[in-house]
């Protein structure tokens, strides 16, 4: 579950904390606090406080690392959150990108301080075409500041991406950036540093429908007919299934209205079976057709969601 906020328009902190509770009521294993920038958020540390008091799920800030200096650390450590950092590339291509002087330096410092205190550190990568031979300079830069993983997020052209998107990958360049990512995990196994890429291998997809939200009961590996791997609650309070960008069409509801499990309930009774047809109707065009070995699967969903009449 991702609890998203801004500085523009975000969420009331209780909201927040109740969903916190009703989170771990569902069983839910891991929580993003994402925005946005969540140290903008007026609350975050009192969220983080109320988080401490969670103990069955691994919490995790998703920051640009600018906003972190000694307090916010130790409101993280309290939390026994982990952080999510974005880092581009070497120095001037992060700045550039980022379009903010200083901000590579101001996310090291970041990560150095997180470290110090034992708490877990992942890189997140966007490549584009610009940045995609950084990955073996990325790699040597992650190790030596003790990061413990590199997350690789190809550029998607929604949201803030859509105003760059002739800089996207090509099928080609998605292929070559997997076969990178294959040889640096080898190259680092003996090291504490892993990797992980957003997109979804076709093979996997291919022998687990259930992957690309396409639960099919019996031939499911976990013989499940329908569930939620993800929710993500929106600034609004929209919460939505699965993909963070996808149109607000197939959402459960707002969390100001019920409770998430009331939400879920009710989703699954008269909502889930119009997503679930969606994505299958997407699945079967795209996934036995494709030659690449990996699916922009979430892109493609979110893409096709806005695209409907």
């Amino acid at each position: 579950m991702s609890a998203v906020s801004t500085s523009g328009n975000s969420l009331p902190a209780d909201l927040v904390c109740r969903a916190l509770t009703e989170a771990e009521f569902l069983g839910v294993r891991t929580v993003h606090l994402t925005g946005g920038e969540p140290f903008l958020y007026p609350d975050l540390r009192g969220v983080l406080a109320f988080a401490a008091q969670q103990r069955q799920f691994q919490l995790f800030v998703s920051t640009n690392g600018t906003r972190i200096g000694p307090e916010e650390v130790q409101w993280m450590k309290t939390a026994r959150a982990g952080a999510q950092i974005s880092i581009d590339g070497p120095e001037q291509y992060h700045d550039r990108f980022r379009g903010m002087p200083g901000a590579f330096a101001q996310a090291c410092r970041a990560i150095r301080l997180l470290v110090s205190e034992d708490l877990p550190v992942t890189v997140v990568v966007t490549i584009t075409r610009d940045n995609l031979d950084c990955l073996p300079w990325l790699a040597e830069w992650a190790l030596r500041h003790h990061v413990g993983r590199i997350s690789v997020q190809p550029l998607q052209a929604l949201g803030r991406g859509s105003a760059i998107a002739d800089s996207k990958l090509s099928e080609q360049q998605v292929c070559t950036l997997f076969a990178r990512l294959s040889d640096l995990g080898h190259a680092y196994a003996n090291t504490s540093l892993r990797f992980s890429l957003h997109y979804k291998a076709r093979g996997f997809l291919l022998e687990h429908p259930c992957a690309a939200y396409v639960c099919n009961g019996a031939g499911c590996h976990r013989l499940v007919s329908k569930e939620i791997k993800r929710l993500i609650i929106r600034e609004d309070g929209t919460v939505l299934p699965e993909i963070a960008t996808l149109n607000p069409r197939f959402a459960l509801g707002n969390i100001s209205d019920a409770p998430l499990p009331d939400l879920v309930k009710k989703y699954f009774a008269d909502g889930y079976v119009d997503f679930q047809n969606f994505c299958r109707a997407i699945y079967r065009e795209v996934i036995p057709a494709s030659t690449s070995p990996i699916i922009p699967w979430d892109e493609l969903v979110s893409e096709r969601s806005w695209n409907l009449q």
